[in-house]
């Protein structure tokens, strides 16, 4: 007894020791990480730090005071890298702030500037992405897209001024390769029997830019009234009606051509450019291209999926628009499908198993086969030496019984992904590939002159066959997130082995074959069942001895059954989710002018603005029984610069006019001291002084000379002529105060048209600046005498007084000779 306390005593002993042992080895671990925490974290190097308490940590986590440390150190491992992700942010080295600011939030994600700080610079990061698929896109030409991007870099990062000087560039480009050249302000046209080249020498000289025709065009007369049209659009609104065409052939020099196909080969430059896709097909968009704009010169490059096209700027422009529409990624789908396949088979046999031969044969001296249904061969030697061994029989000496029962329970899962585009099949095969033995005979024939047979050669190859389950799928997304799903299932088993061929012996597999074909519309993250594809096959032999089977009940002794049951079940779910769906353009994108049937054109002939009914539309209208006068918006002349009028308004600009060779104005001999001379009113401080233009019997006045309205009142104005002799054409300038009225419209009036004479008006009207310019001509004889010149129009805006002063008149007469006249002006005060 004392023995066995002594041996337990030792026991404990050693364990204590053991015990106390390992406490001092943890204790001296502990304090080693801890340790070497606090060197790292003394030196700088949190992370470090972060490293050595997490393994210390790991090994005592229930120690609080090592946790605390450790949270510490996290935060201020936080803390460096987020100090040093702000140095490299204003250092503007994005990927690196980036990686600093994600291990700042990693270490301390409860800190909200960390978040914000990730917020930023992630935007930042999307506005340099931004920038430099703008840059792409604006090199290859597509100036749409590019504007869009660099607005988006603008909005994500307003400092990036790559991004501001790219609007600025792409947006200059865009512009010149539009524009046909001259003012981008709105002007009036108002023609009636106008000479073609007339107009076009009046728009020039207000646009600043020169024309010259083809010596084909004709100068026909023309009749145009529009208002308040940029120029670009007006000049192909004549262009247009009067079967002609322009072309640039310098920065401020037009050539207009007649529209006609010899000309248009003659003076149509064509360019070459490439378009580089990115998803749609180069083979499918050319087809699109030659029917859309009947383009014939086109190349397609499959390795590199680009179009070169080699046609007007224009159709290039229109190719352009039709590539952004369609180049556009398609939408992709991933589906999950699971596929469950339950096999299920029984097999029982029993009964008595008889021999189920007996035979008897003749055989050669020194046969060693067994017998068979064939012929054998025999010489005469050998038939006349028949004996007792040449004799062979087969007789049924054995008997089995058999007894065996076999069932058998399988399942197949499965459950793959597969991901695919949009109008693409995707294929799924679960199951095995099973060898299928291939024999081909060759029939060599033989040759009559040699007498010899035909020969057969057989050549055996070995095919795999897919058994199992066969999935194909093809999707098909549409805008609103549903797909229709074209699925086919194909279920292939294998099947018992069949004798092809007895001699030689040729056995085969069966296969079993199952098919499934549907189409279904179902909703995004919609699951679909397929079930109900079983297959049930029960088959029942029974081998007996004839007759004796037959026997009731007794016959069972001489019956051997075998029975086979087979249960085959699939069931399959197919979960699709749309990944990405169809980046839809842009309306602007989707729809576009082209221009007329025969002709093309980014902008339509007419501006839709001008289709649209104005409120006011009453106020613009035309009357028809007086033909209205035409207006054009003066263009900045040559001489001296004007000083920018009161308000920011533009400079008051000199109507430049098509007239004869200007002649020096003569000044008429002084007045007699019976005959007054008209003195003009002071002017207001917003209109220059009036200059008196001449001092003779003619005159030019605006009638009534006092007038006052209340606001928003439309007034009308006369220009009157008085003791005007052989007038034949006249140019006033007239200028108001755009502040107090609006010009509306003109008429021409009675003396231009007396006698029946044809005459055509027109006027140009800037009304920025408060200054319309008339152009009056009689087509035939002169007119002399006093009458109305022409009835103005004017829009009561706004309470205050506004001059119209005749600021430059020039009145030609017979043989083109000036005719010297006085100029009055009138005062419209507006109530």
């Amino acid at each position: 007894m004392k023995q066995q306390t002594a041996v337990h005593r030792g026991v404990l002993t050693f364990l204590r020791s053991l015990v106390l042992a390992s406490v001092v080895l943890t204790g001296c671990v502990f304090s080693s990480d801890v340790r070497r925490a606090e060197q790292l974290a003394a030196s700088g190097d949190w992370d470090g730090a972060v490293a050595a308490y997490r393994e210390a940590a790991r090994k005592d986590p229930h120690d609080q005071t090592l946790q605390e440390r450790l949270e510490y150190a996290k935060a201020s491992a936080a803390e460096q890298h987020y100090t040093e992700g702000r140095r490299h942010l204003q250092n503007n080295r994005i990927s690196e702030a980036l990686q600093e600011f994600k291990l700042a939030l990693g270490l301390n994600p409860a800190q909200r500037e960390h978040h914000a700080a990730m917020g930023d610079v992630m935007r930042l990061k999307e506005a340099r992405e931004q920038l430099q698929a703008a840059d792409k896109l604006r090199n290859l030409g597509r100036f749409d897209e590019a504007l869009e991007a660099y607005e988006r870099a603008v909005e994500l990062d307003p400092s990036l001024t790559q991004a501001l000087d790219g609007i600025t560039a792409t947006t200059v480009r865009q512009r010149a390769a539009k524009t046909l050249g001259g003012s981008s302000q709105p002007i009036t046209l108002r023609f009636q029997n106008a000479k073609l080249k007339e107009v076009f020498e009046i728009l020039a000289r207000t646009a600043a830019i020169n024309v010259i025709f083809d010596k084909e065009v004709k100068d026909d007369p023309i009749t145009i009234f529009i208002k308040d049209l940029p120029f670009d659009e007006a000049l192909n609104l004549i262009l247009n009606t009067n079967a002609l065409m322009a072309r640039r052939i310098g920065p401020d020099t037009l050539l207009i051509i007649p529209n006609t196909k010899p000309k248009q080969d003659q003076y149509q430059d064509l360019m070459i450019r490439t378009f580089y896709l990115s998803n749609a097909k180069a083979k499918d968009v050319v087809n699109m291209i030659r029917t859309m704009l009947e383009s014939k010169r086109i190349y397609v490059d499959e390795h590199l999926n680009a179009l070169v096209i080699r046609d007007q700027p224009v159709k290039l422009r229109l190719a352009e628009r039709i590539i952004m529409a369609l180049d556009h990624r398609e939408s992709e789908v991933q589906l999950d499908v699971e596929v469950l396949e339950v096999d299920r088979t029984k097999s029982l046999k029993y009964g008595v198993n008889f021999a189920k031969q007996a035979g008897f044969g003749v055989v050669p001296p020194g046969f060693t086969g067994s017998l068979s249904a064939n012929a054998s061969q025999f010489t005469w030697s050998q038939l006349t030496s028949l004996g007792p061994s040449s004799y062979l029989f087969t007789l049924p000496t054995s008997v089995l019984l058999d007894f065996f029962k076999q069932e058998s329970n399988a399942k197949t899962l499965a459950a793959p992904k597969i991901r695919v585009v949009n109008n693409k099949s995707a294929s799924i095969n679960i199951g095995d590939k099973q060898p299928i033995l291939l024999s081909t005979t060759n029939v060599l024939p033989g040759q009559a002159a040699t007498g010899a047979v035909p020969t057969t050669s057989t050549v055996t190859s070995i095919e795999f066959k897919d058994t199992g389950i066969k999935l194909t799928v093809e999707p098909t997304v549409n805008l609103i997130d549903e797909l229709t799903l074209k699925l086919k299932i194909e279920i292939t088993r294998l099947g018992d082995q069949v004798t092809l061929q007895a001699s030689p012996e040729i056995k085969q597999f069966r296969f079993g074959t199952r098919t499934a074909e549907t189409v279904l519309n179902i909703k995004d993250d919609e699951t679909v069942v397929l079930a109900g594809l079983i297959q049930d096959e029960d088959r029942k032999t029974r081998a007996t001895v004839p007759l004796l089977g037959d026997i009731p009940l007794l016959g069972q002794l001489f019956t051997s059954t075998t029975q086979d049951t087979i249960t085959t079940e699939v069931v399959l779910t197919i979960t699709p989710h749309i990944v990405r769906n169809i980046d839809t353009p842009s309306f602007e994108t989707q729809a576009f002018w082209s221009g007329t049937e025969s002709t093309y054109a980014t902008t339509p002939l007419f501006s839709p603005e001008l289709l649209q009914v104005s409120h006011k539309s009453s106020d613009v209208s035309i009357d028809i029984q007086q033909a209205p006068t035409p207006q054009v918006m003066p263009a900045q002349p040559s001489g001296p610069s004007t000083p920018p009028a009161p308000g920011g308004l533009p400079p008051v600009l000199q109507p430049v006019l098509p007239v004869p060779q200007a002649v020096p104005q003569q000044q008429p001999p002084a007045p007699s001291s019976s005959q007054a001379t008209p003195q003009p009113a002071p002017p207001t401080p917003s209109q220059p002084q009036p200059e008196m233009l001449a001092r003779g019997a003619g005159m030019l006045a605006i009638q009534p000379s006092q007038l006052a309205t209340p606001g928003g009142q439309e007034i009308a104005v006369d220009l009157t002529a008085r003791q005007l002799d052989s007038l034949t054409e006249s140019i006033v300038s007239v200028s108001y105060n755009p502040q107090v009225l609006e010009f509306r419209r003109v008429m021409d009036g009675e003396m231009l048209k007396r006698d029946n004479v044809p005459a055509s008006a027109s006027v140009s009207a800037n009304p920025a600046v408060g200054q319309v310019a008339l152009h009056l001509r009689r087509q035939g004889a002169t007119v002399s005498g006093s009458g109305v010149l022409a009835r103005l129009y004017f829009q009561a805006k706004s309470a205050g007084t506004s001059p119209l002063t005749i600021q430059q008149a020039t009145v030609i007469g017979a043989g083109g000779k000036h005719i010297p006249v006085t100029v009055e002006r009138a005062v419209v005060q507006v109530q």
